[in-house]
């Protein structure tokens, strides 16, 4: 790769005439390394990026209060699912929230999760493992049950699950096991 980078830089050096390497860096940020990033990915320079890259800075009660107070706000942005399910995987794994939050907060993010389209499984799963001890078995059950085939009619809609379900398969049976239970 950095040959090819290297191949790449030296041609344009040589075939914009460019009298520095630094002129020519310049050229291939602007045009060939940099593509347009698409709207539904988060933008580099958002705060929810320093949430998630600054884990010991921050607490769970800092993103719990960034995601209900702030990122609520950017609703209108083709991004904002993403944001949403970025700072719940967040909370999840690096945050303890299935092991620190409150029987409310647990509540109130298995209920995010629900209209979110290929959350982590493995997100869902510890947030139902933990709201089965704080919430009613039937409500967890119906909670389940609603993600399991919300997310079943989405990975129909992948034009080659089988990486997919080879990946996250396992997991996604045993979210369809706690609405059956």
């Amino acid at each position: 790769m950095k040959n090819v980078l290297l191949s790449v830089l030296a041609s344009i050096f040589i075939w914009t005439g460019c009298s520095s390497i630094e002129s020519t860096s310049l050229i291939v940020d602007r045009t060939l390394i940099r593509e347009p990033r698409p709207k539904e990915v988060v933008p580099y320079g958002h705060k929810l990026n320093e949430y998630i890259m600054q884990i010991g800075r921050y607490s769970l009660a800092d993103l719990d209060d960034y995601y209900r107070n702030e990122l609520s706000r950017e609703k209108a942005e083709a991004y904002y699912n993403n944001a949403r399910k970025m700072v719940i995987s967040s909370m999840v794994q690096a945050y303890g929230l299935a092991e620190k939050g409150d029987d409310a907060s647990i509540a109130f993010y298995l209920n995010e999760v629900q209209g979110l389209k290929l959350m982590q499984p493995d997100v869902t799963l510890k947030l139902l493992s933990r709201a089965e001890k704080s919430m009613d078995s039937e409500e967890v059950k119906t909670i389940a049950g609603k993600i399991y085939e919300f997310n079943q009619k989405a990975i129909a809609g992948i034009e080659d699950p089988k990486p997919y379900l080879a990946r996250f398969g396992q997991v996604w049976e045993e979210i369809k096991l706690f609405s059956e239970r």
